[in-house]
């Protein structure tokens, strides 16, 4: 095999700015497998890229960060992992991405697929899952806790409110009022639109006008430092879109720490060690979703050649819905 076709990025613009190209496959590197993808799964730093550029594209890249299939080449020095077998992965942006038929993935970031997931299932999970683990992962306590989660209507916050609830947070969440059942119904203690100008008092009376032990902030960094005033003694600030630069508060005061979340960044700086425990912790994530312990968006599934108009509804219209494209 050597091409794959593949939907390329030439210059900042629009989703249906891509084109379909047959590029060239060049040889592992010893590190890597082949993934020939069946399921690649779109993400809001998808049409933002796209949009915007990254520093590292040039014209010809691959975009997409998320995709599943199966394994069709080792590089050679992968032993843990075996050919035709279902994995789940999450791109390095300075390489080509998933909208293509065949991807080139490092072996230590892919995610072995349970038997009883679904392919469709199995893709939605990397870039939000993980990010979401990301985040809680940066608050030493949750059991009993009280947690803001702002955004909680996107694919990262469904995961984040779920991962936390199961770790015995006490969860408070604002989102549009068309996520504000499914919220209640699984145990979140308090729900406000974010368009109130008054969501914040809204869900701090809720908690009892306590402040809150840990905020995971999705929506923008200068929403997050602006609610800094609501975090209590001591307490844990997430960013995930962006990050705080400087404390807005007087030293030896609140003592808030602040966290920023990059999955992406991982791939640079990230250890093997590292990646163990991620990937252990996305197939965790992936399992509860077989078992029915975590639930998924309503799924929007198109084809491979549709692909760039897809793109471009889902930048319209993804609003609690995750769109997909089937490759095979």
């Amino acid at each position: 095999m050597n091409h794959t076709q593949s939907w390329c990025w030439h210059a900042p613009g629009e989703p249906e700015q891509l084109t379909l190209a047959d590029l060239p496959l060049s040889p592992l590197g010893p590190d890597e497998v082949l993934v020939a993808n069946r399921v690649i799964a779109f993400n809001p730093v998808d049409w933002k890229l796209i949009e915007y550029g990254h520093s590292n594209w040039q014209d010809g890249q691959v975009p997409g960060v998320d995709g599943m299939g199966t394994i069709v080449a080792l590089g050679a020095n992968v032993s843990h992992l075996r050919l035709g077998a279902r994995v789940a992965y999450h791109t390095d942006l300075r390489h080509h991405g998933s909208f293509a038929r065949h991807t080139r993935v490092p072996a230590r970031a892919l995610l072995p697929v349970p038997d009883a997931l679904s392919d469709e299932a199995a893709a939605t999970l990397p870039c939000p899952g993980l990010t979401a683990w990301q985040a809680l992962a940066k608050l030493p306590r949750l059991h009993g806790e009280a947690l803001l989660i702002t955004g909680a209507g996107s694919s990262v916050g469904r995961f984040a409110v779920q991962l936390a609830l199961q770790q015995g947070a006490r969860v408070f969440a604002n989102a549009s009022p068309r996520h504000h059942q499914w919220l209640k119904q699984i145990g979140v203690q308090g729900v406000a639109d974010y368009r109130d100008p008054a969501w914040l008092a809204t869900l701090q009376a809720a908690n009892g006008n306590e402040p809150f032990e840990g905020i995971i902030d999705l929506v923008s960094s200068q929403q997050a430092e602006s609610l800094l005033p609501a975090l209590g003694y001591y307490g844990h600030m997430v960013t995930v879109l962006g990050r705080i630069p400087h404390n807005p508060l007087p030293a030896f005061t609140h003592c808030h720490s602040l966290h920023e979340i990059a999955l992406g960044a991982q791939h640079a700086f990230g250890s093997d060690k590292q990646w163990s425990r991620l990937v252990a912790a996305g197939v965790a994530m992936m399992e509860q979703i077989a078992s029915g312990e975590l639930t998924l968006p309503p799924l929007v599934v198109g084809d491979f050649e549709s692909l760039p108009t897809l793109l471009e509804r889902f930048k319209r219209e993804g609003q609690g819905e995750k769109f997909l494209v089937r490759v095979a």
